[in-house]
């Protein structure tokens, strides 16, 4: 036989049958807790008969017509159910408590959690309910506390804002002075609207609709006043002692305060336009503001040694002294302060001695660089750390200004009038200051606004050398087939480059010494006039002195090649491979044209300091050398790592070029000291000059 097919438990008719039987039963009810146990009213605990269609099942919740006791409590004759139908068949029997009541600013209530329990047994163990008709007087608290004192409301009425803009300036205040002292506390605020909004009031919706039948009469009842929301006067926190603005070189920078030690905005931030990021000068920026000017120049009057220190006790006195003394913004806060300190003493306060990072972070600047649109790019107390990571932008950027003088491409001829060293430029409201100059393009010229006068002149230079070639046609293609020692060159350069770039080189050294003496020519009549003179006198004259003093230089390379190209012994290595970088470094492909003149009449004794250092690994060994290479490689190394930031940044430091030969000087007192030195050198003046490269 087959068997018959139990009927399904979820059925309509099956729900609504044992609906019926529920309500007859309802201490019969049970939840399962363990395994084929379940917890029922009152406590009790039973199991489902082993003989019950359920029994495998073991529902959530059951029903049972009878509990029978024998070995243990049995269910018999049982059914599921879902608690959803308990709680409302035993509304009148089961007990409801609340907890945790809290605001939703999603649905603009006070909401709790209800927990509903029937003899004992917990039916709802958690829901969310609107709590305001269960208990309005602590809705209503909640509400005004958190709607409207802590401001966690979404309304755009009148009163809302203006009172939100009144704490915000009072917030303001308080980060000026940087005292929590003026705005009053949330329960003064909490008492202002507790007098006003009425019992009943404890959700979003009634109080939108009792607010807008009030203000037809009363448009300003829930506005608040400075005297409602300030514990005193502030008086002392003025524009002049804390401006929202800083005026750095007609420049109106905006300035915001924040009070949260610990906090990266904590402090001061000023608001530096990208376009202008090079132009700011930092130490303007030293100064702060004068509200907080007295705390900073106190911290670091402490922060001297303690030897120069105690010349300068009280430091707060001093510091008072000081600040009636100086002239905020003028040059360097450390600079100032050392002098005046000096001066008071009568004792040497170098500005070194003075250290800027023991301060705390809300005395010094905080920047936040903002693009052409406000959004932020770069923020940070660093601001030449944020000038390296944004250099190549900020160049870009002035690169691309349109200007319909000043932006122009393919030009062959000098057609555009005479360039002047700086221009101002409005943009976006403020009034920037420009460096025209020539761009050379390969085959032909450019016109490009620069953000310093340096990068203005260095591409300058290579712009007139390229405009001077375009109209040096016949010329210097005569030159170029005309070079004296050419092919004897030609073999000695071969290392370094091609003929091609060998002819390159010594045209653009020549049209350099021949017509950019001075590489800052700016007005077209005296390109002309250079141009002619170069032309009927100096051209070919210059071409064979280049041509002389290039051959000389390289016939010494070659010499040093040689040298280089016999077997070494393994000792030697670290020195040998030290050689050849400073090769590579000092005679790179175009070497002729990119050496200033000044430097390059001493390349044939760098050479010659060169083979004598080589000598001497042969004759006095290696330790001697090693020890002079110790005290050159960390020079060398700092120099490597910021000429390599400022060729992607596309920046000229006339500082570091300096440095770069001043090494290449030392070389020579260390590893040559016969050979001489064109200028003094020693260790302790190229930290110095490094020192000024730093800054």
């Amino acid at each position: 036989m087959l068997s018959r097919r139990r009927k399904p438990q979820s059925s309509p008719k099956y729900d609504a049958i044992h609906r019926a039987v529920l309500t007859g039963l309802l201490a019969n009810i049970g939840q399962k807790t363990d395994a084929h146990e379940y917890t029922g009213a009152h406590g009790i605990r039973f199991n489902i008969f082993p003989g019950s269609a359920l029994f495998a099942q073991e529902p959530q919740w059951l029903v049972a017509a009878e509990l029978v006791e024998t070995t243990r409590l049995y269910a018999r004759t049982v059914a599921k159910i879902q608690p959803e139908w308990i709680e409302r068949i035993a509304e009148h029997l089961v007990k409801r408590t609340y907890s945790e009541p809290h605001w939703n600013p999603e649905t603009a209530h006070v909401v709790a959690y209800e927990k509903v329990i029937l003899y004992g047994l917990t039916i709802i163990p958690q829901r969310t309910v609107h709590y305001g008709p269960i208990d309005p007087k602590t809705s209503r608290q909640l509400f005004i506390q958190h709607a409207l004192v802590e401001g966690e409301y979404r309304t755009d009425a009148p009163f809302f804002r203006q009172n939100q803009r009144l704490i915000d300036e009072i917030h303001t205040l308080e980060a000026k002075s940087r005292q929590r002292d003026v705005l009053v506390d949330h329960p003064v605020r909490f008492d202002f609207y507790n007098a006003r909004v009425p019992a009943g009031i404890y959700n979003g919706p009634l109080f939108e609709r009792w607010r807008r039948q009030i203000e037809r009469h009363n448009p300003k009842a829930l506005f608040m006043s400075r005297r409602d929301l300030m514990r005193h006067s502030a008086t002392g926190i003025t524009q002049d002692q804390f401006p929202d603005l800083l005026l750095v070189n007609d420049l109106r920078l905006p300035l915001e305060y924040h009070l949260e030690v610990g906090h990266p905005a904590d402090g001061v931030t000023v608001t530096v336009p990208l376009a202008v990021l090079n132009q700011v000068p930092a130490e303007r920026f030293e100064w702060l503001v004068p509200g907080l000017l007295l705390e900073k120049v106190t911290a670091l009057i402490k922060s001297l040694p303690k030897s120069l220190r105690v010349h300068f006790v009280p430091a707060p006195d001093f510091a008072q002294a000081a600040l009636e003394t100086l002239r905020p913004g003028d040059g360097s806060l450390l600079d100032a302060l050392a002098m005046f300190l000096g001066k008071r003493s009568g004792i040497t306060v170098p500005p070194e001695a003075l250290d800027p990072s023991t301060l705390l972070d809300h005395l010094h600047m905080n920047y936040r660089v903002v693009d052409e649109g406000g959004k932020p790019l770069a923020i940070g107390r660093d601001l030449t750390e944020i000038r390296r990571k944004l250099g190549v932008q900020v160049k870009a950027t002035f690169e691309q200004l349109p200007h319909p003088q000043y932006q122009r491409d393919r030009i062959t001829e000098w057609d555009f009038g005479d360039l002047p060293e700086s221009i101002a430029v409005k943009r976006h409201g403020m009034t920037l200051t420009a460096y025209p100059a020539l761009v050379d393009g390969g085959t032909a010229v450019s016109l490009r606004l620069m953000d310093s006068p340096e990068a203005a002149r260095a591409h300058h230079a290579a712009g007139l050398r390229r405009l001077f070639l375009l109209q040096l046609g016949d010329e210097i293609r005569y030159l170029a087939t005309h070079i004296p020692h050419f092919a004897e060159m030609s073999l000695h350069y071969a290392t370094l480059g091609s003929g091609k770039d060998l002819k390159d080189d010594l045209v653009g050294k020549t049209i350099n010494r021949a017509f950019l003496a001075d590489a800052n020519l700016r007005t077209h009549v005296e390109f002309e006039l250079r141009l002619a003179a170069g032309r009927r006198h100096r051209l070919l004259k210059v071409g064979a002195e280049v041509a002389d003093l290039a051959a000389s230089i390289l016939a010494s390379y070659h010499a040093v090649a040689l040298l280089l190209s016999r077997p070494a012994i393994p000792a030697w290595a670290a020195a040998i491979a030290d050689v050849r970088d400073q090769l590579a470094h000092l005679m790179p492909k175009g070497f002729l044209t990119t050496t200033p003149d000044a430097w390059l009449l001493h390349f044939q004794r760098f050479l010659k300091a060169v083979q004598v250092r080589i000598g001497k690994l042969a004759t006095a060994g290696h330790t001697r050398d090693t020890q002079h290479m110790a005290e050159v490689m960390p020079l060398w190394q700092a120099y490597l790592g910021r000429d390599k930031r400022n060729r992607e940044q596309r920046v000229f430091d006339a500082n570091l070029e300096q440095l770069r030969w001043m090494i290449e000087e030392l070389r020579v007192s260390l590893f040559a000291q016969e050979l001489k030195t064109s200028i003094p050198v020693s260790g302790r003046r190229l930290e110095k000059q490094w020192e000024l490269v730093r800054k």
